[in-house]
């Protein structure tokens, strides 16, 4: 590529008018920073997580716990004694409540307890495999190991020690009773420290844990690490029936697997920037390429080919990608790390910048630099790529005469109606692995398509409609300009119609979520008052007979959240067991056939339909992991579920009682009195359970969901309005282009005695009929679009259903907007070319 080229055409442009080059550069650098900036966020929370979760769990090579219920003391020397074995560690976990201390939300504080036999971890980790090194406690001063086994001494990470007074040597905490009685207050002498963990810790002695939480004799399961050249399978395979041994759970990889499709699904949503920025790259060349149309004329004329003026456009647009990618990658590193300063707590790095910068730094970063910076520059290349072949195509003589661009090649009518078809048919396909819509994400790509190709058909059907009106010279001229020019029509409003598209699918699929939310919180939260233990463990029974015999409430339905097997040897799921009659059920499909006597009813979240194949009517076998009993349950509905995203389970509380034996209980829904005052009633429940209990109204169970429902949406308001304004930009840009390619034309109709009022009337019929257009395809591609996104990709990704809502309204506003800012961004742009002299621009022509 000649560098005189580049020289005369390119830089004068960019020198003269670098506020264009900017912005297009610009949109190009937050395009790419989002997406850079999102994905390393992503991975140094999963990174972080995953080596909190190794601190706290060690790095055993199998885990072994009971088939059903706690493991004994009995158990760790049977395994020790087995000769494949080289170090065990058994671990109780439970969690205490560290009275005076409040989490940021004014609920209690819970430490979470982590009991080892610490002589074990000692031994581990001389060796070459410590068991888990960050749960050791390091000691300060004069303490010697023999702390390590003092009773009632507990061994606190950072997290929990920035919560000490200066000086503080003793430390007072609640514990729970496994026997169900109230909680006991126990203080405890502070000794080491440990490494592990993001959330308040302590790491105490097994045999004390045992005693001070009722949990004598037993264990939760047992680390163990096997001889060098042993087998872990083959060693799986040797164990007894009563004991279950697995690898060490990768909390990484499970984390990433539950969050893949919300990551996927933000992912799409930062590179939205990046797509609506190529519309105004695109706009930005369109009105560079139309300013110097003479120019590519010219030398074309002496002797410059086609495929040389082509690529120096398309030279012109990988700069563009170029520089804004780099910017982009620079800015997305800064503001990932700015973020994770911001919201350390939440990563446990508590503001310290240089954990930060070392989360970023610890991550593999070339392969998403590669990535994101590989897609911005794609992004501009195909920006550039019509304008490019605009003048490539070009007839220099023609262009030289004052006749303007040719004609665009138009898009049969067919080609769109065959993407819409195709589109239709990918989102009835499934979900790959990990809920990936992947079916929907093509077949909406393929409707953007669609609704592209069929503008010149939608123009052309609106100026045959004019035909009907009577006739006008201005009315004549408008309908068949923009006839002819439909296929320019599609270039000039692709950048509003996408724009508008995205904005009316993302209104009417907020929209759809939050009523279906807010009426699922009518029938999920029935009760005024809720109530469970700020130790995540069983109600007293005191407590509950207490509350029962307050005149106060008017109905006590009694809760107990447990876990269960779908069968034997599984990973247990959320089961909940509640007075079913005590509330409506948000169901969405109900089983009406027979029903098995033998086996229980239970009803499942849509996650447990469509990830564990239980349909209504289903009998299974589960069972119970505390007590190991087995139990035939049949599915008799399916119920919404905005709650999680894994498998639940409702059950009616008496068939659980009879089931499992266990009477406990961990909730409490309240319906209060007539007359009796909600503050009345929280006054009574702290009197009866003090600190220990946690409250909350239902009223404001529906307003913090809301709230956080509408925080975390609030930023699609802002890229609708990023990609409308880049979509108003283009059009503006794309009319400019046409309306300096016309310069001569209007000069010859006020040559002709056509004021330029008149001009100004004809350039509005023309901008209604192609601003019309783009607000009523806008429209029904924005409605096609919400309804994949309603139907097919919050149920395949997060396995929410949800209701249809139209806002008709907000629809009604957005497309009129829309509407009218396209025919005011095209008279806009006419006026600088219905300003020129007619006499001039007829001698110029001449």
């Amino acid at each position: 590529m000649p560098v005189n080229l580049w020289r005369h055409l390119t830089w004068p442009t960019w020198r003269d008018q670098p506020g264009r080059v900017v912005l297009a550069i610009v949109a190009v650098m937050l395009g790419v920073a989002l997406a850079f900036g999102v994905q390393l966020l992503n991975g140094a929370a999963l990174t972080e997580f995953a080596r909190a979760a190794r601190g706290i769990n060690g790095q055993p090579d199998l885990i072994v716990r009971a088939q059903s219920g706690p493991l004994t003391d009995a158990d760790l020397p049977e395994l020790l004694n087995r000769p494949e074995v080289a170090a065990a560690n058994p671990v109780i976990e439970g969690r205490a409540l560290w009275p005076g201390q409040k989490t940021p939300h004014g609920m209690a504080l819970s430490l979470e307890l982590i009991a080892v036999d610490p002589l074990a971890l000692l031994a581990s980790a001389a060796g070459a495999r410590p068991l888990a090194p960050e749960l050791v406690p390091q000691l300060d001063g004069p303490q010697g190991p023999g702390v390590l086994l003092t009773p009632q001494t507990l061994h606190l990470n950072a997290a929990a020690q920035r919560l000490l007074a200066p000086g503080q040597t003793r430390l007072t905490l609640r514990l729970p009773q496994r026997d169900g009685s109230a909680p006991r207050d126990v203080t405890f002498a502070i000794g080491g420290r440990i490494v592990a963990g993001n959330a308040p810790l302590a790491v105490m002695d097994i045999a004390d844990a045992q005693a001070l939480l009722g949990r004598l004799g037993t264990l939760d399961r047992i680390d163990v690490q096997l001889g060098a050249g042993t087998d872990a399978a083959t060693w799986q395979r040797s164990l007894p029936a009563r004991w279950r041994a697995t690898p060490p759970g990768d909390e990484g990889a499970r984390l990433a697997d539950m969050t893949r499709a919300y990551r996927v699904n933000l992912g799409l949503l930062a590179l939205m920037a990046l797509f609506t920025g190529s519309f105004l790259v695109y706009a930005v060349l369109s009105l560079a390429t139309a300013q110097r149309l003479p120019q590519w004329a010219l030398v074309g004329v002496l002797g410059v080919s086609a495929r040389m003026r082509w690529r120096l456009i398309l030279l012109e647009g990988a700069a563009i990608g170029a520089i804004g990618s780099a910017l982009g990658l620079a800015l997305g590193l800064g503001l990932a790390a700015g973020a994770l300063k911001l919201m350390g707590s939440d990563l446990g790095l508590h503001g310290a910048s240089g954990e930060a910068t070392a989360l970023l730094f610890n991550q593999p970063l070339l392969l998403p630099a590669l990535t994101c910076a590989a897609l911005g520059l794609a992004a501009t290349l195909l920006a550039a790529l019509a304008p490019a072949l605009t003048v490539r195509r070009i007839a220099p003589a023609q262009v030289l005469k004052g006749l303007g661009l040719p004609a665009g090649r138009a898009v049969p009518a067919w080609a769109g109606l065959a993407l819409l078809a195709l589109g239709t048919a990918l989102a009835w396909l499934p979900p790959v692995a990990a809920d990936l819509p992947l079916g929907a994400y093509v077949s909406m790509l393929c409707l953007l398509l669609c609704g592209l190709a069929l503008v010149p058909a939608l123009v052309r059907g609106l100026a045959a409609l004019l035909g009907k009106l009577p006739a006008g010279a201005l009315l004549l001229l408008a309908r068949e300009r923009s006839r002819d020019q439909a296929s320019e029509a599609r270039r000039s409003l692709a950048g509003v119609l996408v724009a508008l598209a995205l904005a009316v699918a993302m209104t009417v699929m907020i929209g759809s979520f939050r009523e279906s939310l807010q009426q699922w919180l009518d029938d999920a939260l029935p009760a005024d008052l809720y109530v469970r233990s700020a130790l995540q463990a069983p109600l007293p029974q005191p407590l509950i007979a207490a509350v029962q015999r307050e005149p106060g409430f008017a109905r006590v339905s009694l809760q107990r959240s447990s876990r269960l097997r779908l069968a034997p040897g599984r990973e247990a799921v959320a089961l909940t067991a509640r007075e079913l009659d005590s509330g409506r059920l948000p169901l969405v499909e109900r089983w009406r056939g027979a029903t098995t006597p033998a086996a229980l009813p239970v009803w499942v979240n849509e996650a447990a339909r469509d990830r564990d194949g239980l349909r209504p009517g289903r009998v299974f076998r589960a069972q119970f992991p505390d007590s190991g009993r087995l139990v035939d349950l049949q599915v008799m509905g399916v119920w919404r579920d905005y709650s999680r995203m894994t498998t639940a389970i409702w059950m009616n509380l008496p068939d659980y009682r009879r089931a499992s034996d266990d009477v406990t209980t961990t909730e409490l829904a309240l319906q209060l009195a007539p007359g009796q005052s909600l503050d009345a009633a929280r006054a009574t429940l702290r009197r009866l359970g003090g600190d220990d209990i946690e409250l909350a109204a239902a009223g404001e169970l529906r307003a913090l969901s809301l709230q956080i429902f509408d925080r975390s949406f609030a930023i699609t308001v802002w890229l609708q309005a990023v990609a409308l304004a880049v979509g108003l930009f283009g059009v503006i840009a794309s009319q400019s282009a046409q309306a300096l390619a016309r310069k001569r034309e209007f000069g010859l109709l006020r040559h002709l005695g056509l004021s330029k009022p008149a001009l100004t009337k004809l350039l509005l019929l023309e901008a209604s009929l192609t601003g019309g257009a783009g607000a009523l395809a806008g429209l029904g591609l924005g409605l096609a679009l919400s309804a994949v996104l309603v139907f097919v990709v919050n149920p395949q990704s997060f396995h929410w259903s949800m209701d249809m809502h139209l806002p008709a309204a907000r629809l009604a506003v957005l497309v009129g907007l829309a509407f009218a800012a396209a025919v005011g961004a095209s008279l806009l742009a006419g006026r600088r070319a219905l300003g020129a002299d007619a006499v001039r621009a007829v001698r110029e022509d001449a």
